[in-house]
């Protein structure tokens, strides 16, 4: 089992062993794999020798010398940030803010991950550089699509990553790679500096090995402190709308949690969330018309036309059929504010939510499959997205083909030490 960050970070700020050290081993593992996680490797061995001579002097920052990844949609000074797009190019001249957050905490920056193009998929297959493998299987998807930072972890190619979430693009990979992946509450961490696909989605959030890691990573990107608290008697909500969606495999997910959760005094409550069902086309509606905004100022005409792969023009077309039609966005509005209010009421009867990750496991690189699997595969994480809520996936069962299943924890805005709370609980457990 790989170190906690904060062993790790201890060994580095005590002289055991030099965040070079680390480093180099780390950028020796990104060379020799064939994962394909990064699109960009960055100065990682300069920033290490810089790191351990302020240790030298003193410093000890909660991530001294602990090599981290970024998505490709974050700007790196000095580098360039490609979206997974070839529309995109020449470098960055200022950090984005949670970078600057990592640096200031003595973070070592290794690379900038693969992501679908524009963060428009859910399976990493979108990426103008080449799909993503799934560590656990390269016959297999890593999800989307933050699947390069989610398989870079996984894989051990950093101690943790960020990633970005919309309708589940943190959660879904973190399930398909048997990771801890959380997307805050909206507006939690600054986003500042990333390349946004939706402005009233879009959170980064952290990708790591486990839950203690999770947390760091959470406090250092956010600036709150999240206190320890327990889980023990909370209300654990049942959506009877995703019990329909249930399969023998995610089933196995429910039925562990709700053990887990009985055997700490914990009660079960059944909640009726009709407009979940929803969720899918007010994500398609509404997400596809801010997408379409955001991309109007790159590229010429001819660029777009020769450069932007057949996923992001799709969506593009799907926004702009939706701008012209205010009467459809408005709809779409109308859904997502009942979604909210649904979640409300449910968050009166219960302390959290809980449901797969994801509706299966990562599925394979097969275009028979590939485009029924991606419709579907974010049919658990959209709802609380849409809703701006916290929500996190943690590792839980291993399926009948014998790859992971997350169990995905949602709770109120800000109660990240909840939902943080309830996850370790789990993974203790499992």
């Amino acid at each position: 089992m790989i170190e906690h960050i904060a062993d790790l970070q201890h060994k580095i700020v005590s002289g055991e062993i030099s965040a070079t050290e680390i480093t180099l081993d780390i950028l020796r593992k990104i060379k020799s794999s064939d994962l394909n996680c990064f699109i960009t490797v960055l100065d990682a061995e300069e920033q290490a020798e810089r790191i351990d001579k302020m240790v030298a002097s003193g410093f000890k920052g909660r991530l001294a010398g602990v090599p981290v990844a970024i998505k490709d949609n974050m700007r790196y000074k000095g580098f360039a940030t490609t979206c997974g797009s070839k529309i995109l190019f020449g470098s960055d001249d200022e950090d984005c803010e949670v970078v600057k957050r990592l640096k200031a905490e003595g973070a070592i920056i290794v690379g900038k991950t693969n992501m679908d193009e524009f963060a428009m998929g859910s399976s990493n297959t979108t990426s103008a550089y080449g799909a993503v493998l799934n560590p656990l299987d390269k016959t297999r998807v890593p999800g989307g699509s933050s699947g390069g930072s989610a398989a870079a972890v996984a894989a051990g190619l950093c101690r943790a990553a960020l990633g970005s979430d919309t309708g589940g693009s943190i959660r879904q990979p973190a399930s398909y790679c048997g990771v801890v992946g959380l997307k805050p509450t909206i507006g939690s961490i600054d986003g500042r500096g990333m390349y946004a696909l939706s402005q009233d989605m879009d959170q980064i959030g952290p990708i790591t090995a486990n839950v203690d890691d999770n947390k760091l990573m959470f406090e250092v990107t956010s600036g709150k402190k999240v206190d320890d608290i327990s889980c023990r008697g909370i209300r654990v909500g049942l959506v009877g709308q995703f019990d329909e969606l249930l399969t023998a495999d995610t089933r196995k997910v429910v039925e562990s949690a709700k053990r887990i959760f009985g055997a700490n005094d914990c009660g079960l409550v059944e909640l009726d969330m009709p407009s979940v069902k929803a969720a899918s086309a007010v994500y398609c509606i509404l997400g596809n018309a801010q997408a379409n905004i955001n991309l109007r100022g790159i590229g010429t005409k001819d660029e777009r036309g020769e450069k932007l792969g057949a996923e992001v023009k799709k969506r593009i077309i799907i926004g702009e059929y939706a701008l012209h039609h205010p009467e459809i966005t408005e709809a779409a509005r109308k859904v997502r504010d009942r979604i909210k209010r649904e979640f409300e009421a449910a968050f009166e009867l219960c302390d959290i939510i809980i449901s797969p990750s994801a509706p299966s496991t990562a599925f394979e690189f097969t275009a028979d499959r590939k485009r029924n699997e991606i419709v579907f595969s974010d049919v658990f994480t959209q709802p609380p997205s849409i809703a701006g809520l916290p929500a996190i996936s943690v590792p839980c069962v291993k399926a009948s083909d014998g790859l992971p299943i997350g169990l995905q924890i949602i709770s109120r805005y800000y109660r990240e030490d909840l939902i943080f709370a309830a996850a370790k609980l789990i993974e203790k457990s499992v």
